[in-house]
């Protein structure tokens, strides 16, 4: 089978899985306790009041023909309106400037974390057994068991409370679409440094872990040891022949790593005020807007589907051994 072949099948197996995830999707909300309509209006309105938002929004109608309304909206991206997150607008009009302000954040996260996390892996596994191994697995250790908003309030208090170096909310200064081009470049980056530090380093210690330990076990494979006795230089070893094989296990982490960019970071965005999906996903929650929640959680299971998939090609390209 060749590799147009393999990713054609492997793009109809996503198709079924995001049909599967779609009707999931769909009836979760339904399975969900609480009534809709005692979120759109007031505890003291009356029952007729909750009948007509009943029938705006169609939960009235059987199961089936919500259904097939939900798969309309789904394939014309028209995922309705926020219950009471946005107050009434449409999902379509602010969804994709939570999205990009979440890209931003998790997505330059995301690169330096394995960036860093896979050159300190590297550099452990190389150093096994020495002090520098143990310094730099027990910093990424200490990363790796420290709650996430713990870190995340300790850098805000600092660098944001005390100090004053860095804004203590918010994704962009309220005048930041009265500026211009480089002025924008440089307000969102100074709002991203703190809420990319913390965000960085706690996933960066799962790449460091990961890759520390499959390329140890690479190290010990009988192809390396023959590879030193032919006089291959250290350099060579590790780059050329360990390396690749290595990174199997982490690539596996990456494609799920990417695959949330767009899933946010909830405890990261919560603590900042920053408005990304992941503030967003907590207000929906709290004020039980379905469907926002709807349209969110299908957002993040397509991108995780597509970077599973992108995961998949990169496999047969690393690993002759993967069979297409």
């Amino acid at each position: 089978m060749d590799m147009r072949s393999y990713v054609a099948r492997k793009a109809v197996y996503l198709l079924i899985t995001l049909v599967v995830i779609i009707a999931f999707n769909f009836f979760l909300f339904r399975i969900m306790p609480g009534d809709p309509a005692a979120v759109l209006v007031p505890k003291t309105a009356n029952e007729d009041i909750k009948n007509f938002i009943r029938e705006k929004y169609h939960l009235n109608d059987p199961l089936h023909e919500q259904f097939a309304s939900y798969i309309v909206q789904v394939f014309t991206l028209d995922f309705g309106n926020s219950f009471s997150t946005m107050k009434g607008a449409e999902i379509t009009d602010f969804l994709g400037d939570k999205l990009m302000n979440t890209v931003y954040l998790v997505g330059t996260g995301t690169f330096l974390a394995i960036v860093l996390g896979i050159a300190i892996g590297k550099f452990a596994a190389w150093r096994r057994g020495k002090p520098a191994d143990a310094i730099s697995m027990s910093l990424a250790l200490v990363f790796y068991s420290m709650p996430t908003f713990l870190f995340a309030l300790i850098l805000l208090m600092v660098f944001g409370g005390m100090l004053g170096w860095f804004p203590l909310k918010g994704a962009v200064d309220e005048n930041h679409w009265d500026m211009d081009f480089v002025s924008k470049v440089g307000d969102r980056a100074y709002h991203l440094v703190l809420p990319v530090i913390a965000f960085t380093l706690e996933i960066m210690a799962d790449f460091a872990l990961i890759m520390r330990n499959s390329l140890t076990d690479v190290l010990t494979e009988d192809y390396i040891t023959t590879a030193r006795a032919k006089g291959v230089s250290n350099k060579s070893l590790l780059n050329d022949h360990a390396m690749p094989n290595a990174m199997l296990p982490v690539v596996t982490v990456i494609a799920i790593s990417i695959g949330w960019v767009l899933g946010g970071a909830i405890m990261v965005e919560i603590v900042f005020s920053y408005d990304g999906v992941g503030m967003l996903t907590w207000d929906a929650v709290n004020d039980l807007d379905y469907p926002l929640l709807q349209a969110l959680f299908l957002v993040m299971a397509i991108a995780v589907l597509a970077a599973n998939l992108i995961a998949d090609i990169v496999y047969t390209y690393l690993d002759p051994r993967v069979k297409i």
